[in-house]
């Protein structure tokens, strides 16, 4: 198991070997893009599934909540956050502000007034592990912030319930059960197609019936009569549904009907299968089956089925990449369909990376996720983005600045309907004028960025999105457009020299390349061929007038991983070349000059802890400096350091603390070392136990990541949408 990365990954425990000394770091200002954080709400398919969710006021608003537990209001007419809170499940809900295995929250609407026993409010669901055995709770959060442990329409997987509200403030109840009985009489097996991921194989099976079925047990309701004030009692009644497991049972808004997502499983086991609908009559039990298309994921995809009026059905069902086994394109297909027959009126398909499908009370508008980042609002007559409510930064960098404006950044924002922008920020969250001061500065593109570079002036900009490359100017003006088909980028660095490179993951070789482009006198970007690699080596980013090869290999079948360090010119002629030795990252110095090495060294004694040793090499000789080692603060398991950036002074280092492996883990902070000294430098609280975060294995939540600005003057932690300066002597002279 290896430490969960950040940057740049590394092996690292040991006995420290640094002194400590104290840095002048102090806190510079801070800004908060409006939104939820990149990936907070979790994708289809990942472990846990989605998490938050989204659900209407009575008032016609919207909520948002996130796998951070922030929650947000908005004003959907305008997209305005109309408030923002941190949510906690009550105190007596097992691990309620346990970071680690704490509870997972779920929206799932708002409980009216006049509910008989019930607080009105925002409902959320509670999951969590409690003894190594799941629970499931919920509660309701009241308009004065208080949290009330009770749920008016109890649910759970393994009986689900349907429920719904009859009128306002009536306080009318109907709710709907599964109950596992005998299934008479046997109905045919269905013959379902499966391709194995793992192998390839195509399976074509009949599923055995299992020995129970499921009886729908719909409760009794009270109607009101058409045109007169009476009313006359529908009595309850048990519908036989055909094999299948039951996902979800949802009673239209009138209690007329009740829908049922069913899915059959070719065998025990299996996470997918072909899902069904079955829309029943309250009165006489007459029931309607429809499928729905493709093989539908239900473990930790989260199905949804929801009601529009009284005869259409929203409904939003991951389906299984054939080439994976996981979720295609990270999302759900969306459909607006005839109740009756299934037919559908519109469809999205998962590709659009939206999850989720809950229509407002009214049926004009419906709320989904996009990307596990923004909240989206859409139309129900045909399903088009009508607004996000929020913006996610998905990628970032500080720029320099002089006095009066030291504190920019550039983020490029995920803003809804599968668009994207980049914005230049001062440290209060503003955006900055313009070159010349005419005009805001934002440059929208047709798509979520992936990767952001500037040139160390601002003077130009370069935005990666999915096969193509923009390159913008200092007043936002678009100066050119680069088609990359096929490709997508993952790194992209400005070296001092005017090389823009970047590292692409290339879908048709299924592998990873290097490209580099020189930014010419008339500021486009030009092709710089480089020269060719060979097996295991990459170039090391970014590329300068010298690149920088770092070759791998093992020296045996089993054998340990060695790497070294090839220097060479542009043309491919060798400059120097280290020996063969245990396997150590290499990072570049901005400016090209300097060479910072980090490599794992075993502590005597020690089995699977390594000290961290780093020390810097002259890119032109090769001549190294004296090392330092430096090791975490608590020899745990799996607990390690990472370098993750490289100052303009060419001699100060920031490190991240963390441990666990790629599914989760701790970070416990950001620290800083002096390579010229070889000593430790001392920071505030708020690089380490204000960074303390539990990440992964279903808990989407924000990384902290931390850089040095260019001017050597600023260091910048980026939060989610949190953006917080600090201000710091890292230049040159220093």
């Amino acid at each position: 198991m290896r430490p969960l990365p950040l940057l740049l990954p590394l092996l690292m425990l040991g006995q420290t070997f640094a002194q400590t000394t104290t840095a002048p770091v102090l806190p510079h200002g801070a800004a908060q893009v409006i939104g939820h954080a990149a990936g907070t709400f979790g994708q289809a398919g990942d472990i846990g599934g989605p998490v938050g969710g989204v659900a209407w006021g009575p008032d016609g608003t919207a909520y948002t909540l996130d796998g951070a537990q922030v929650l947000y209001r908005w004003n959907v007419s305008t997209g305005r956050s109309l408030s923002r809170q941190t949510v906690w499940p009550p105190a007596s809900v097992p691990g309620a502000r346990d970071p680690v295995n704490g509870p997972r929250l779920f929206l799932d609407g708002t409980v009216p007034e006049g509910l008989p026993g019930s607080a009105s409010g925002l409902l959320v669901r509670v999951t969590g592990v409690q003894n190594a055995r799941p629970y499931r709770t919920a509660f309701v959060l009241t308009s004065d912030g208080r949290r009330v442990l009770g749920d008016p329409c109890p649910s759970s997987e393994a009986v689900p319930r349907g429920c719904t509200v009859l009128g306002r403030g009536a306080g009318e109840r109907v709710q709907d059960r599964i109950e596992v009985g005998q299934t008479a009489p046997p109905t045919p097996p269905l013959e379902l197609t499966f391709k194995n991921p793992a192998t390839g194989e195509t399976i074509t099976t009949r599923p055995a019936p299992p020995p129970d079925g499921s009886r729908l047990v719909l409760g009794a309701l009270v109607a009101q009569g058409q045109g007169s004030a009476e009313s006359r009692r529908i009595p309850s009644s048990t519908v036989t549904l055909p094999r299948g497991e039951v996902l979800r049972v949802v009673p239209s808004p009138d209690g007329s009907r009740t829908a049922v997502l069913r899915l059959v499983l070719p065998r025990p086991g299996w996470g997918a299968g072909a899902a069904y609908v079955d829309v029943v009559q309250r009165k006489g039990g007459k029931r309607v089956s429809w499928p729905l298309p493709g093989i539908t994921l239900a473990e930790d995809a989260a199905p949804d089925l929801r009601w529009v009026g009284n005869s259409r059905l929203l409904t939003a069902t991951a389906l299984q990449d054939s080439a994976t086994g996981g979720a295609v394109g990270g999302g759900q297909a969306v459909a607006l369909r005839d109740a009756l027959t299934g037919r559908a009126l519109w469809k999205l398909p998962a590709t659009a990376g939206l999850v989720g499908a809950v229509p407002s009370p009214d049926g004009r508008l419906w709320l989904t996720v996009r990307g596990g980042s923004v909240p989206e609002v859409r139309r129900i007559s045909d399903g088009q983005f009508v607004r996000a409510l929020g913006r996610a930064v998905v990628a970032w960098l500080p720029l320099s600045g002089s006095a009066a404006s030291s504190g920019r950044a550039a983020v490029a924002l995920s803003v809804g309907g599968g668009a994207g922008a980049l914005s230049l920020l001062d440290r209060a969250g503003r955006e900055v004028p313009l070159a010349g001061g005419r005009a805001r500065w934002r440059f929208a593109v047709p798509g979520v960025p992936d990767a952001l570079a500037a040139t160390a002036d601002a003077g130009r900009f370069a935005l990666a999105l999915p096969g193509a490359l923009y390159l913008l100017d200092s007043t936002g003006r678009l100066r050119q457009t680069l088609p990359l088909p096929g490709l997508r980028l993952g790194a992209l660095s400005f070296s001092a020299g005017g090389v823009l490179s970047a590292r692409a993951n290339d879908a048709a070789l299924g592998g990873e390349r290097t490209l580099a482009w020189q930014l010419g006198t008339g500021g486009q970007l030009r092709p710089l061929p480089l020269p060719a690699l060979p097996e295991g080596s990459r170039y090391s980013l970014p590329v300068f007038s010298l690149l920088l090869r770092e070759d791998t290999r093992r020296s045996a079948v089993s054998g340990p991983l060695q790497s070294r360090l090839s220097v060479l010119n542009l043309a491919g002629g060798l400059r120097w070349q280290e020996a063969w030795g245990p396997e150590t990252a290499t990072i570049s110095s901005p400016d090209g000059q300097t060479v910072l090495r980090a490599r794992g060294v075993a502590l005597p004694g020690q089995t699977e802890v390594q000290a961290l040793k780093l020390w810097l090499t002259d890119a032109r000789s090769g001549q190294a400096s004296p090392p330092l080692t430096l090791s975490p603060r608590a020899l745990n398991v799996y607990r390690g350091l990472g370098v993750v950036d490289f100052a303009p002074s060419r001699r100060h280092v920031l490190l991240t603390e963390q441990s666990g492996d790629g599914c989760g883990g701790m970070l416990y902070g950001v620290r800083l070392a002096d390579l010229r000294t070889r000593q430790e430098l001392s920071l505030p609280a708020a690089f380490g136990t204000g960074l303390t975060r539990f990440v992964g294995c279903g808990h989407p939540r924000p990384v902290p990541q931390v850089a040095f600005a260019p001017d050597g003057r600023h260091l910048l932690i980026r939060d989610g949408n949190t953006l917080r300066w600090w201000a710091g002597k890292f230049g040159a002279g220093q």
